[in-house]
């Protein structure tokens, strides 16, 4: 895995609350997915050519060879963590998710 920094547009969000106290069905509803904000929102909103271009940026930036990012889509990284599945014209692909801090996280498949 390799972390990168995005371009500074990218912007930290706020530290989630803290699940303290909780009873079990709180934590439940806790476990539902929340809308994205902050970095991960902005590289969703961007245009497919845009998101794909600091997709490879992100990639290169991490030593792995990524000509052009081809197609990118949603993809679920872990269990309840919404990343991206980027794939490259060199056929290599790659799963990408947002770190509310801007930091994309990449983690690399070559054939």
């Amino acid at each position: 895995m390799r972390s990168l920094i995005l371009p500074a547009l990218m912007l930290a969000l706020p530290m989630a609350l803290s699940a303290c106290g909780e009873s079990a069905e709180q934590s439940v509803v806790a476990n539902v997915a929340a809308p994205e904000t902050g970095a991960a929102a902005q590289v969703a909103a961007l245009t497919d050519d845009l998101r794909n271009g600091v997709f490879a940026k992100a990639i290169r930036d991490g030593g792995v060879a990524c000509p052009e990012v081809t197609s990118a889509e949603r993809a679920e990284i872990t269990p309840g963590v919404k990343g991206w599945r980027a794939h490259c014209n060199n056929d290599s692909a790659h799963l990408i998710q947002i770190l509310p801090d801007g930091t994309a996280k990449v983690t690399s498949r070559t054939h």
